[in-house]
Protein backbone atom coordinates (compact mmCIF):
# COMPACT_ATOMS: atom_id res chain seq x y z
CA UNK A 1 0.00 0.00 0.00
CA UNK A 2 1.12 3.57 -0.52
CA UNK A 3 2.76 5.60 2.23
CA UNK A 4 -0.35 7.78 2.78
CA UNK A 5 -2.49 4.65 3.31
CA UNK A 6 0.09 3.27 5.76
CA UNK A 7 0.09 6.55 7.68
CA UNK A 8 -3.70 6.47 7.63
CA UNK A 9 -3.58 3.02 9.18
CA UNK A 10 -1.36 4.26 11.98
CA UNK A 11 -3.78 7.13 12.54
CA UNK A 12 -6.65 4.66 12.83
CA UNK A 13 -4.77 2.75 15.53
CA UNK A 14 -4.25 6.02 17.40
CA UNK A 15 -7.93 6.86 17.03
CA UNK A 16 -8.88 3.43 18.36
CA UNK A 17 -6.86 4.17 21.47
CA UNK A 18 -8.41 7.59 21.85
CA UNK A 19 -5.88 10.13 23.07
CA UNK A 20 -3.39 7.47 24.06
CA UNK A 21 -0.62 8.80 21.84
CA UNK A 22 -0.86 12.33 23.20
CA UNK A 23 -1.12 11.10 26.77
CA UNK A 24 1.95 8.89 26.52
CA UNK A 25 3.86 11.87 25.16
CA UNK A 26 3.10 13.73 28.37
CA UNK A 27 4.60 10.96 30.47
CA UNK A 28 7.65 10.71 28.23
CA UNK A 29 7.13 7.25 26.70
CA UNK A 30 5.85 8.16 23.22
CA UNK A 31 9.14 7.27 21.54
CA UNK A 32 9.36 3.97 23.39
CA UNK A 33 5.77 3.21 22.42
CA UNK A 34 6.37 3.97 18.74
CA UNK A 35 9.44 1.71 18.69
CA UNK A 36 7.49 -1.15 20.26
CA UNK A 37 4.63 -0.74 17.79
CA UNK A 38 6.90 -0.59 14.73
CA UNK A 39 8.91 -3.65 15.78
CA UNK A 40 5.72 -5.58 16.46
CA UNK A 41 4.33 -4.64 13.05
CA UNK A 42 7.55 -5.65 11.29
CA UNK A 43 7.57 -9.02 13.04
CA UNK A 44 3.90 -9.52 12.20
CA UNK A 45 4.26 -8.76 8.49
CA UNK A 46 7.28 -11.10 8.31
CA UNK A 47 5.08 -14.10 9.18
CA UNK A 48 4.61 -16.55 6.27
CA UNK A 49 1.89 -15.60 3.77
CA UNK A 50 0.73 -17.24 0.57
CA UNK A 51 3.35 -20.00 0.67
CA UNK A 52 2.58 -23.65 1.25
CA UNK A 53 -0.57 -24.91 2.96
CA UNK A 54 -2.54 -22.09 4.56
CA UNK A 55 -4.83 -22.30 7.61
CA UNK A 56 -8.49 -23.12 7.09
CA UNK A 57 -11.03 -20.53 8.29
CA UNK A 58 -12.94 -22.10 11.19
CA UNK A 59 -16.73 -22.40 11.13
CA UNK A 60 -18.26 -22.03 14.60
CA UNK A 61 -21.85 -22.90 15.50
CA UNK A 62 -22.95 -20.03 17.76
CA UNK A 63 -26.69 -20.55 17.35
CA UNK A 64 -27.18 -21.69 20.94
CA UNK A 65 -24.34 -19.84 22.67
CA UNK A 66 -24.12 -16.55 20.74
CA UNK A 67 -21.02 -14.31 20.55
CA UNK A 68 -20.31 -14.79 24.27
CA UNK A 69 -20.07 -18.56 23.87
CA UNK A 70 -17.98 -18.02 20.73
CA UNK A 71 -15.56 -15.84 22.70
CA UNK A 72 -15.37 -18.38 25.52
CA UNK A 73 -14.68 -21.28 23.17
CA UNK A 74 -12.09 -19.32 21.18
CA UNK A 75 -10.52 -17.37 24.04
CA UNK A 76 -6.92 -17.95 22.94
CA UNK A 77 -7.65 -16.75 19.39
CA UNK A 78 -9.58 -13.80 20.79
CA UNK A 79 -6.69 -12.77 23.03
CA UNK A 80 -4.22 -13.20 20.16
CA UNK A 81 -6.36 -11.01 17.93
CA UNK A 82 -6.66 -8.39 20.67
CA UNK A 83 -2.88 -8.35 21.08
CA UNK A 84 -2.39 -8.04 17.32
CA UNK A 85 -4.90 -5.19 16.93
CA UNK A 86 -3.73 -3.11 19.86
CA UNK A 87 -0.08 -4.14 19.81
CA UNK A 88 2.43 -4.04 22.67
CA UNK A 89 2.10 -1.16 25.13
CA UNK A 90 4.53 0.53 27.48
CA UNK A 91 3.47 0.47 31.15
CA UNK A 92 2.28 4.08 30.85
CA UNK A 93 0.29 3.39 27.68
CA UNK A 94 -1.21 0.23 29.20
CA UNK A 95 -2.40 2.24 32.20
CA UNK A 96 -3.82 5.00 30.03
CA UNK A 97 -5.70 2.48 27.88
CA UNK A 98 -8.21 2.22 30.71
CA UNK A 99 -9.38 5.81 30.00
CA UNK A 100 -10.73 5.36 26.44
CA UNK A 101 -11.86 1.85 27.42
CA UNK A 102 -14.00 3.35 30.19
CA UNK A 103 -15.40 5.92 27.73
CA UNK A 104 -16.37 3.18 25.27
CA UNK A 105 -17.90 1.12 28.07
CA UNK A 106 -20.01 4.03 29.27
CA UNK A 107 -21.15 4.83 25.72
CA UNK A 108 -22.18 1.26 24.90
CA UNK A 109 -23.97 0.84 28.23
CA UNK A 110 -26.05 3.99 27.58
CA UNK A 111 -26.78 3.25 23.92
CA UNK A 112 -29.90 1.55 22.65
CA UNK A 113 -27.89 -1.46 21.55
CA UNK A 114 -29.37 -4.70 22.91
CA UNK A 115 -25.91 -6.25 22.77
CA UNK A 116 -24.00 -4.09 25.28
CA UNK A 117 -24.44 -6.79 27.95
CA UNK A 118 -22.68 -9.27 25.67
CA UNK A 119 -19.70 -6.93 25.35
CA UNK A 120 -19.49 -6.76 29.14
CA UNK A 121 -19.45 -10.56 29.41
CA UNK A 122 -16.84 -10.87 26.65
CA UNK A 123 -14.64 -8.24 28.32
CA UNK A 124 -14.72 -10.34 31.50
CA UNK A 125 -13.72 -13.43 29.51
CA UNK A 126 -10.84 -11.56 27.84
CA UNK A 127 -9.51 -10.50 31.24
CA UNK A 128 -7.74 -7.43 29.86
CA UNK A 129 -8.78 -3.97 28.65
CA UNK A 130 -9.59 -3.29 25.01
CA UNK A 131 -12.74 -5.28 24.23
CA UNK A 132 -15.07 -2.30 24.66
CA UNK A 133 -12.87 -0.27 22.29
CA UNK A 134 -12.68 -3.02 19.70
CA UNK A 135 -16.44 -3.47 19.80
CA UNK A 136 -17.15 0.23 19.28
CA UNK A 137 -14.27 1.32 17.06
CA UNK A 138 -16.07 1.17 13.64
CA UNK A 139 -12.94 1.83 11.61
CA UNK A 140 -13.76 -0.22 8.53
CA UNK A 141 -12.55 0.79 5.08
CA UNK A 142 -13.81 -1.36 2.23
CA UNK A 143 -14.93 -1.80 -1.36
CA UNK A 144 -18.28 -3.48 -2.10
CA UNK A 145 -20.49 -4.36 -5.07
CA UNK A 146 -24.18 -5.25 -5.20
CA UNK A 147 -25.08 -6.79 -8.55
CA UNK A 148 -26.77 -9.80 -10.18
CA UNK A 149 -24.89 -13.09 -9.98
CA UNK A 150 -23.26 -14.58 -13.11
CA UNK A 151 -26.19 -17.00 -13.55
CA UNK A 152 -28.63 -14.07 -13.69
CA UNK A 153 -30.99 -15.90 -11.36
CA UNK A 154 -29.84 -14.42 -8.04
CA UNK A 155 -27.95 -11.46 -6.53
CA UNK A 156 -24.33 -11.41 -5.38
CA UNK A 157 -22.35 -9.32 -2.91
CA UNK A 158 -18.62 -8.80 -3.44
CA UNK A 159 -16.74 -7.00 -0.68
CA UNK A 160 -13.32 -6.44 0.82
CA UNK A 161 -12.55 -5.20 4.32
CA UNK A 162 -9.60 -2.78 4.46
CA UNK A 163 -8.49 -1.99 7.98
CA UNK A 164 -4.81 -1.50 8.79
CA UNK A 165 -4.97 -3.66 11.90
CA UNK A 166 -2.85 -6.79 12.14
CA UNK A 167 -4.59 -10.10 12.75
CA UNK A 168 -8.00 -9.50 11.19
CA UNK A 169 -7.15 -11.76 8.25
CA UNK A 170 -5.46 -14.52 10.23
CA UNK A 171 -8.13 -14.81 12.92
CA UNK A 172 -11.33 -14.46 10.88
CA UNK A 173 -14.05 -17.08 11.45
CA UNK A 174 -17.48 -17.85 10.04
CA UNK A 175 -20.06 -18.00 12.84
CA UNK A 176 -23.49 -19.57 12.43
CA UNK A 177 -25.85 -17.30 14.36
CA UNK A 178 -29.61 -16.86 14.51
CA UNK A 179 -32.37 -14.51 15.57
CA UNK A 180 -36.13 -14.25 15.35
CA UNK A 181 -35.99 -14.05 11.55
CA UNK A 182 -33.79 -17.11 11.15
CA UNK A 183 -30.18 -18.20 10.78
CA UNK A 184 -27.38 -16.13 9.29
CA UNK A 185 -23.66 -16.62 8.61
CA UNK A 186 -21.49 -13.93 10.19
CA UNK A 187 -17.97 -13.27 8.87
CA UNK A 188 -16.52 -12.26 12.21
CA UNK A 189 -13.89 -12.71 14.93
CA UNK A 190 -13.99 -14.19 18.45
CA UNK A 191 -15.03 -11.40 20.81
CA UNK A 192 -16.86 -9.33 18.17
CA UNK A 193 -20.52 -8.62 18.97
CA UNK A 194 -21.69 -6.70 15.89
CA UNK A 195 -21.96 -7.66 12.23
CA UNK A 196 -19.73 -6.21 9.51
CA UNK A 197 -20.35 -8.77 6.75
CA UNK A 198 -22.95 -11.54 6.83
CA UNK A 199 -25.35 -13.61 4.74
CA UNK A 200 -28.77 -14.94 5.68
CA UNK A 201 -29.43 -17.87 3.30
CA UNK A 202 -32.64 -17.36 1.37
CA UNK A 203 -33.05 -13.80 2.73
CA UNK A 204 -30.22 -11.33 2.04
CA UNK A 205 -26.53 -10.49 2.47
CA UNK A 206 -25.14 -7.16 3.65
CA UNK A 207 -21.94 -5.37 4.58
CA UNK A 208 -20.80 -2.11 6.19
CA UNK A 209 -18.35 0.29 4.57
CA UNK A 210 -16.67 3.07 6.50
CA UNK A 211 -18.22 6.39 5.47
CA UNK A 212 -16.38 9.67 4.85
CA UNK A 213 -15.50 11.77 7.86
CA UNK A 214 -17.39 14.95 8.53
CA UNK A 215 -15.13 18.00 8.89
CA UNK A 216 -16.12 19.09 12.36
CA UNK A 217 -14.64 22.58 12.06
CA UNK A 218 -14.15 22.98 8.34
CA UNK A 219 -10.49 22.54 7.36
CA UNK A 220 -9.12 24.15 10.50
CA UNK A 221 -8.21 20.89 12.23
CA UNK A 222 -5.69 18.26 11.26
CA UNK A 223 -7.08 14.83 10.35
CA UNK A 224 -6.07 13.41 13.72
CA UNK A 225 -7.66 16.21 15.71
CA UNK A 226 -10.74 16.00 13.51
CA UNK A 227 -10.96 12.24 14.20
CA UNK A 228 -10.75 12.91 17.92
CA UNK A 229 -13.52 15.51 17.57
CA UNK A 230 -15.65 12.96 15.69
CA UNK A 231 -15.02 10.39 18.43
CA UNK A 232 -16.00 12.87 21.12
CA UNK A 233 -19.15 13.79 19.20
CA UNK A 234 -20.03 10.11 18.74
CA UNK A 235 -19.50 9.30 22.41
CA UNK A 236 -21.60 12.32 23.37
CA UNK A 237 -24.48 10.84 21.36
CA UNK A 238 -25.12 8.08 23.90
CA UNK A 239 -28.55 6.96 22.72
CA UNK A 240 -27.77 5.59 19.23
CA UNK A 241 -26.11 2.16 18.74
CA UNK A 242 -23.00 1.48 16.64
CA UNK A 243 -23.57 0.68 12.97
CA UNK A 244 -22.28 -2.88 13.38
CA UNK A 245 -24.83 -3.49 16.13
CA UNK A 246 -27.57 -2.08 13.91
CA UNK A 247 -26.62 -4.45 11.10
CA UNK A 248 -26.81 -7.39 13.50
CA UNK A 249 -30.30 -6.26 14.56
CA UNK A 250 -31.31 -6.30 10.89
CA UNK A 251 -30.06 -9.86 10.35
CA UNK A 252 -31.92 -11.04 13.43
CA UNK A 253 -35.19 -9.21 12.75
CA UNK A 254 -35.66 -8.76 8.98
CA UNK A 255 -37.24 -11.64 7.06
CA UNK A 256 -36.89 -10.17 3.57
CA UNK A 257 -34.67 -7.92 1.49
CA UNK A 258 -37.36 -5.22 1.59
CA UNK A 259 -37.58 -5.32 5.40
CA UNK A 260 -33.80 -5.17 5.68
CA UNK A 261 -33.62 -2.19 3.35
CA UNK A 262 -36.26 -0.27 5.32
CA UNK A 263 -34.52 -0.92 8.64
CA UNK A 264 -31.10 0.08 7.29
CA UNK A 265 -32.61 3.28 5.92
CA UNK A 266 -34.50 4.25 9.06
CA UNK A 267 -32.86 2.86 12.21
CA UNK A 268 -30.81 5.48 14.13
CA UNK A 269 -27.04 4.95 14.08
CA UNK A 270 -24.31 6.63 16.08
CA UNK A 271 -22.09 7.47 13.09
CA UNK A 272 -22.41 7.79 9.33
CA UNK A 273 -22.10 4.49 7.44
CA UNK A 274 -22.53 2.89 4.04
CA UNK A 275 -24.50 -0.37 3.74
CA UNK A 276 -24.39 -2.69 0.72
CA UNK A 277 -27.39 -5.02 0.54
CA UNK A 278 -28.39 -7.83 -1.83
CA UNK A 279 -31.44 -10.08 -1.71
CA UNK A 280 -32.45 -13.29 -3.45
CA UNK A 281 -33.68 -11.97 -6.80
CA UNK A 282 -31.11 -10.55 -9.28
CA UNK A 283 -32.73 -7.10 -9.16
CA UNK A 284 -32.69 -6.98 -5.34
CA UNK A 285 -29.48 -4.98 -4.98
CA UNK A 286 -28.71 -1.58 -3.49
CA UNK A 287 -26.27 0.65 -1.63
CA UNK A 288 -27.61 2.73 1.27
CA UNK A 289 -25.60 5.78 2.28
CA UNK A 290 -26.44 6.91 5.80
CA UNK A 291 -25.90 9.91 7.97
CA UNK A 292 -27.29 9.50 11.49
CA UNK A 293 -30.84 10.19 10.34
CA UNK A 294 -30.71 10.88 6.59
CA UNK A 295 -30.26 8.31 3.83
CA UNK A 296 -29.85 7.92 0.09
CA UNK A 297 -30.46 4.55 -1.59
CA UNK A 298 -29.12 3.56 -5.02
CA UNK A 299 -30.87 0.49 -6.42
CA UNK A 300 -29.70 -1.79 -9.22
CA UNK A 301 -25.99 -2.35 -9.79
CA UNK A 302 -24.33 -0.24 -7.10
CA UNK A 303 -20.90 -0.04 -5.49
CA UNK A 304 -19.38 1.48 -2.40
CA UNK A 305 -15.92 2.40 -1.20
CA UNK A 306 -15.36 5.07 1.46
CA UNK A 307 -16.77 8.21 -0.17
CA UNK A 308 -20.33 9.34 -0.81
CA UNK A 309 -21.05 8.07 -4.33
CA UNK A 310 -24.77 8.75 -4.68
CA UNK A 311 -25.64 11.37 -2.06
CA UNK A 312 -24.72 14.82 -0.81
CA UNK A 313 -25.39 15.21 2.90
CA UNK A 314 -25.18 18.62 4.63
CA UNK A 315 -21.74 19.65 5.85
CA UNK A 316 -18.18 19.14 4.67
CA UNK A 317 -16.97 15.55 4.24
CA UNK A 318 -13.61 13.99 3.42
CA UNK A 319 -13.34 10.44 2.14
CA UNK A 320 -11.04 7.93 3.79
CA UNK A 321 -7.77 8.09 1.87
CA UNK A 322 -8.44 11.61 0.60
CA UNK A 323 -6.44 14.78 1.20
CA UNK A 324 -6.71 18.50 0.49
CA UNK A 325 -5.60 18.04 -3.13
CA UNK A 326 -7.77 14.98 -3.78
CA UNK A 327 -10.53 14.76 -1.13
CA UNK A 328 -12.07 11.61 -2.69
CA UNK A 329 -8.78 9.68 -2.86
CA UNK A 330 -8.95 6.48 -4.93
CA UNK A 331 -12.54 5.69 -3.93
CA UNK A 332 -14.04 6.33 -7.37
CA UNK A 333 -11.39 4.18 -9.02
CA UNK A 334 -12.04 1.29 -6.64
CA UNK A 335 -15.77 1.47 -7.36
CA UNK A 336 -15.19 1.62 -11.11
CA UNK A 337 -12.95 -1.46 -11.00
CA UNK A 338 -15.26 -3.60 -8.86
CA UNK A 339 -18.25 -2.71 -11.05
CA UNK A 340 -16.51 -4.35 -14.03
CA UNK A 341 -17.17 -7.68 -12.27
CA UNK A 342 -20.95 -7.18 -12.06
CA UNK A 343 -22.62 -10.37 -13.31
CA UNK A 344 -19.32 -11.99 -14.27
CA UNK A 345 -18.02 -15.34 -12.99
CA UNK A 346 -14.88 -15.04 -10.86
CA UNK A 347 -12.45 -17.68 -9.65
CA UNK A 348 -10.14 -17.61 -6.65
CA UNK A 349 -11.01 -13.99 -5.82
CA UNK A 350 -9.45 -12.68 -9.02
CA UNK A 351 -11.46 -9.47 -8.58
CA UNK A 352 -9.36 -8.65 -5.50
CA UNK A 353 -6.85 -6.63 -7.48
CA UNK A 354 -5.24 -3.20 -7.37
CA UNK A 355 -6.64 -0.72 -6.32
CA UNK A 356 -9.26 -2.84 -4.54
CA UNK A 357 -6.37 -4.83 -3.06
CA UNK A 358 -3.98 -2.73 -0.97
CA UNK A 359 -1.80 -3.00 2.12
CA UNK A 360 -4.79 -2.54 4.39
CA UNK A 361 -6.90 -5.36 2.90
CA UNK A 362 -7.77 -8.02 5.48
CA UNK A 363 -10.81 -9.86 4.09
CA UNK A 364 -12.51 -10.68 0.81
CA UNK A 365 -16.04 -12.07 0.73
CA UNK A 366 -18.43 -13.30 -1.98
CA UNK A 367 -22.02 -13.97 -0.90
CA UNK A 368 -25.01 -15.26 -2.90
CA UNK A 369 -27.97 -15.59 -0.50
CA UNK A 370 -30.28 -16.97 -3.19
CA UNK A 371 -28.01 -19.99 -3.58
CA UNK A 372 -26.97 -20.02 0.11
CA UNK A 373 -23.33 -19.79 -0.94
CA UNK A 374 -20.56 -17.75 0.72
CA UNK A 375 -16.79 -17.64 0.14
CA UNK A 376 -14.25 -15.97 2.45
CA UNK A 377 -10.50 -15.41 2.41
CA UNK A 378 -8.19 -13.68 4.91
CA UNK A 379 -5.31 -11.35 3.96
CA UNK A 380 -2.49 -9.58 5.81
CA UNK A 381 -0.10 -6.83 4.78
CA UNK A 382 2.88 -7.85 2.64
CA UNK A 383 6.47 -7.38 3.79
CA UNK A 384 6.92 -4.22 1.72
CA UNK A 385 3.62 -2.69 2.87
CA UNK A 386 2.49 -2.09 -0.70
CA UNK A 387 -0.16 -4.78 -0.92
CA UNK A 388 -1.66 -7.72 1.00
CA UNK A 389 -1.30 -11.46 0.58
CA UNK A 390 -3.60 -14.39 1.41
CA UNK A 391 -3.07 -15.94 4.85
CA UNK A 392 -5.96 -18.45 4.77
CA UNK A 393 -7.36 -20.96 2.36
CA UNK A 394 -10.57 -19.97 0.62
CA UNK A 395 -13.54 -21.02 2.72
CA UNK A 396 -16.26 -22.22 0.32
CA UNK A 397 -19.40 -22.76 2.38
CA UNK A 398 -22.92 -23.72 1.34
CA UNK A 399 -25.66 -23.61 3.92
Amino acid sequence: MSRPRRVEGMARRSFLLGGLGAATLVVGSAWHQSVLAERFHQDWTALPKGRGPLPVIPVFDARKVGPVGHAQARRLRMNALQDACIGPLTPAAAALLHVPEAMARRWLSHSQSPYSGEVEEIAAIAGRPGMYLLNSSYEWGCTSLAAPSPSGTSARLLRTVDWAMDGLGRYVELARQDGRAGEYLNVTWPGAVGVVTAMAPGRFAAAINYAPNRSMFGSKLSDRLNNLAIAADTYANVSDPPAAHVLRMVFEEARTFEEARTLLEKLPIAKAAIFTLVGVEPAATCVIERDRRLFKTKTGIASAANAWRYSSFPGEWRAVGGDDDDPRGDNDERCDVIETFAGKPVEDFEWVMDPILNGGTRLAVEADPGNAHIRVRGYEESDDGETAEPVTEILDYRA
